[in-house]
């Protein structure tokens, strides 16, 4: 029984010594993205160009954000739509005539853009009998 544990304990030492001295031997190719005839001429353009800011020249702390005032402000009208009664104020609706009126309107704006349309042609009157829901 104890040679059987010696004898994995040296099969595995020298597993483990054949993959490190495997690991070693692979070379690993040196790739410079901006030598490479794709990038060459960004790569150019990059070293000639001086458009990008310099580190010193960043600001020390964010100028775009909201101010402690504002964020409370949004926070608490977030609060009051979270903690709200949930109810949604009802507006009347137009009136059957109103109702009616906006609908020939909205018709006749789209007959003007169809007059010219040469696959269907003016709008041909598909509801007969409209009359507005309430």
């Amino acid at each position: 029984m104890k040679t059987s544990g010696i004898s994995l304990r040296i099969a595995t030492a020298v597993i483990l010594a054949v993959s490190l001295g495997g690991c070693q031997t692979i070379s690993i190719p040196n790739i410079d993205i901006l030598k490479s005839p794709e990038f060459a001429e960004e790569a150019t353009n990059f070293a000639k160009e001086k458009d990008y800011p310099d580190v010193k020249d960043a600001p020390f702390s964010p100028t775009d954000i909201r101010s402690d005032k504002q964020w409370d402000e949004d926070v608490r009208s977030l609060q009051a739509l979270r903690d709200g009664d949930g109810r949604v104020e009802m507006v009347p609706g137009p009136s059957g005539s109103e109702a009616k009126n906006e609908y020939e309107a909205l018709k006749a704006k789209v007959q003007a853009y169809k007059k010219d349309d040469p696959i269907s042609g003016p709008v041909v009157q598909s509801f007969p009998n409209y009359t507005p829901r309430r």
